[in-house]
């Protein structure tokens, strides 16, 4: 267990839709595309939205969209759809590690001293299959740990290639996993990682590496085979 112990903590969210999509194809944004008559940006924030766990969220656009997404999202504000949980809007960078660096210190501007006791779970905006259950286990998972993410076993033979693309490592199956999102962080403890993180100059693959570099050990808890991302195009035929 933490040093958080079984602390109860407040719980945001940040929720990134800034991305180009370039594998998609050309068109529309992946998370303005709808499935069953509704935007996947708008079935993703109700996954988090109906859990009640929120007090505050934000989702970061790609510049100039703000406004497409807020009224994608219209039906979330009416009435007492968001459940008390205050939302906000800010642009998202060229990358997602930027992307979230400038939501999290969005939040932290935004909500001033209200976040200093608090969990982020960080998601992409592609994944609008993450159940309430899932959310509530990594919630659950970051009430005993700094940090934690869903995992779900490796199907396929994991693999290492060199960039003239020859096989040169065989990862044991049994020693991989898939992490998927939303991933759940103590708050202050991932802005200060990220804030190395971008001072450093590298990239990283998500954020659960940014915080095993420069803030410790990040848990694990049960991932969800239907907790898909999209992708390309074929994978909002499935």
């Amino acid at each position: 267990m933490s040093r958080h112990g079984t602390v109860d903590r407040t719980f945001a969210f940040l929720i990134t839709a800034a991305g180009s999509g370039t594998r998609m194809g050309g068109g529309e944004k992946k998370e303005f595309r709808t499935i069953n008559g509704k935007p996947v940006l708008l079935l993703t924030l109700e996954n988090f939205i109906n859990t009640g766990l929120f007090s505050f969220g934000t989702v970061t656009c790609k510049p100039g969209t703000q406004d497409e997404v807020k009224k994608l999202l219209a039906p979330l504000f009416t009435g007492n759809n968001c459940r008390g949980c205050s939302v906000i809007f800010c642009d998202g960078g060229a990358e997602r590690q930027q992307s979230v660096y400038l939501g999290l210190q969005f939040l932290s501007a935004n909500f001033p001293g209200k976040l200093d006791n608090s969990s982020v779970l960080i998601h992409d905006g592609a994944r609008p299959w993450a159940d309430g259950a899932l959310i509530s286990r990594v919630v659950q998972g970051c009430r005993s740990h700094q940090a934690c993410a869903p995992i779900i076993p490796s199907i396929d033979a994991m693999k290492e290639v060199n960039a003239d693309g020859i096989i040169t490592g065989h990862l044991p199956r049994k020693e991989t996993v898939q992490v998927q999102t939303p991933q759940g962080f103590a708050f202050n403890e991932i802005l200060a990682a990220h804030s190395r993180a971008a001072a450093d100059g590298r990239h990283y693959i998500d954020d659960t590496e940014i915080f095993s570099r420069y803030e410790g050990d990040v848990y694990t808890v049960e991932g969800s085979t239907s907790n898909r991302k999209i992708t390309y195009a074929s994978d909002l035929e499935i």
